[in-house]
């Protein structure tokens, strides 16, 4: 009956305090929104090549003209991605100088300059002759991200066709096959496991609130004689967030299918994967208002914790591998202190992969156990600087 009481009274005063609530529920949502259209504007044509054509061509014997460069051109131009799409946004330039200028200008990835000789190299090759190799030009930045990618993509298109073209047999032919999902996965699938994982990290500000606000109001003094326990008191705290958590979830879901994302997922392996996660966030939110007195220290320096839990996660950009030790096999790094860094995986094995609960066992484990261990310092420290009888 007390537990039930306490629930209510914690789900009345999230309901209070509106605008976090709304922000909880919202903002990983709207992320989910806004990377959608920004890489589905991106996934139009993300690499943007100046090709300057100088090849002269030649005329053959039934009198037409040919230019292997031009070819070459509509090449790039319609290549595609696996999951649609042109991969390469061509600009003509007449002469190289306009070329190099639009790429110190940032406006192209990379520059390529096709020989005088072009045309006639690959009809001299498919008539059994061996001329000087026609050199294809290119220029990048190298601290331009994309470089390397466009110049990729530039130089395999270029290979293929002139070896189609001069009627080339390689010495070696690559197989390339694929493991796990049997399609490509585009750049917004890739990081949909994170926006759900910042769905339930956003449970951080209101899971902390609960427990601050009773600090600030001075409300936790009656709270201590009412011979109210402190596992009472979080128990209540964990069953409302862990309820915010699957709205938030349910939220960024539905968004995501709206706006086109297909899922392949077991649902209970979601919702189990998801409800770890809230009660691991409530384990790190008991820690952190171990720490802070008033909702302004939430507000400012709970941001602290709750960056680290984003960025560090490895949700929004990928982090190189600081290896600590290895467990049947797995290698364990520096940010899997974080459950939020296992939340990440098991989304994505869920989400993208088809994963069921049996394959993110790993993960349901390493999230378990941190959540103890979250739960039992920060109860600790709570309970000490906060419900103990000289505390102030």
């Amino acid at each position: 009956m007390r537990l039930t009481s306490l629930v209510r009274k914690t789900t009345l005063e999230n309901l209070r305090d509106w605008k976090i609530l709304v922000m909880t529920l919202t903002f990983a949502p709207f992320f989910t929104v806004l990377m959608h259209y920004y890489f589905d504007s991106a996934s139009e044509s993300p690499y943007r090549l100046a090709v300057v054509n100088g090849d002269e061509g030649l005329i053959t014997e039934a009198g037409a003209p040919l230019n292997r460069g031009e070819e070459l051109v509509s090449a790039l131009e319609l290549a595609e991605q696996s999951e649609g799409g042109h991969v390469l946004r061509v600009f003509e330039e007449s002469d190289s100088g306009a070329a190099l200028e639009r790429l110190s200008a940032g406006a192209v990835d990379l520059v390529v300059i096709v020989p005088s000789s072009f045309t006639a190299t690959l009809e001299a090759y498919g008539d059994g002759g061996e001329p000087a190799a026609a050199v294809v030009a290119t220029y990048g930045d190298p601290t331009n991200p994309k470089y390397l990618m466009a110049a990729a993509w530039s130089d395999a298109i270029t290979y293929t066709y002139t070896a189609d073209v001069a009627e080339l047999a390689g010495p070696v032919e690559v197989d390339m096959r694929t493991v796990g999902v049997e399609e490509a996965l585009s750049e917004f699938d890739l990081y949909v496991p994170g926006l759900f994982a910042l769905a339930v990290m956003m449970l951080l500000f209101t899971a902390a609130a609960s427990i601050i606000k009773e600090k600030d109001k001075g409300t936790l003094v009656r709270l201590r004689i009412s011979n109210m326990t402190t596992f009472e008191w979080l128990l209540s705290v964990t069953v409302v967030q862990v309820v915010l958590g699957a709205g938030a979830v349910a939220l960024t879901l539905g968004t995501a299918i709206a706006i086109g994302y297909e899922m392949s997922a077991s649902v209970s392996a979601l919702v189990l994967v998801s409800a770890l996660s809230s009660v691991a966030i409530v384990g790190i939110s008991v820690l952190v208002a171990a720490w802070l007195r008033t909702i302004f220290d939430l507000m400012t320096i709970g941001s602290f914790p709750f960056f680290i839990l984003m960025f560090f996660s490895g949700g929004m950009f990928p982090l190189p591998d600081v290896r600590m030790f290895e467990i049947a096999g797995r290698s364990v790094n520096v940010n899997d202190i974080l459950p939020t860094t296992h939340s990440i995986s098991a989304y994505d094995g869920i989400l993208n992969r088809g994963a069921g609960i049996t394959d993110v066992a790993f993960e349901l484990v390493a999230i378990s156990l941190l959540t103890v261990g979250f739960f039992a310092v920060g109860t600790l420290l709570f309970t000490r600087r906060h419900m103990s009888a000289n505390a102030v």
